[in-house]
């Protein structure tokens, strides 16, 4: 798929910071209650099992990451542009 959610990411960025600081871990069921986003949703987008996530999750989770670090939509959803030749395969 050429779109992927990044959260993997992300929330190892946001475990690296809080072990500098001598911070527990943020779990995905943390997030989850802290977040407002469910539990499943984030596992299916931690495990890149997700086909669609909705606007108000992406804002949930930007608000959440941002309380953090500054996050924008591209570090959370990565594109990547598919071969010409995918692209004939697919089309023809």
């Amino acid at each position: 798929m050429p779109i992927s959610c990044q959260l993997r990411v992300l929330l190892a960025r946001l475990n690296v910071e809080r072990a500098m600081q001598n911070a527990s871990p943020i779990s995905l069921r943390r997030m989850a209650e802290e977040s407002g986003v469910s539990l499943s949703v984030l596992v299916a987008l931690h495990t890149g099992r997700s086909q669609r996530v909705d606007y108000a999750t992406l804002d949930r989770l930007l608000t959440y990451f941002n309380r953090f670090f500054p996050v924008t939509i591209n570090d959370l959803l990565a594109w990547e542009n598919a071969s010409e030749e995918e692209t004939h395969i697919a089309v023809g």
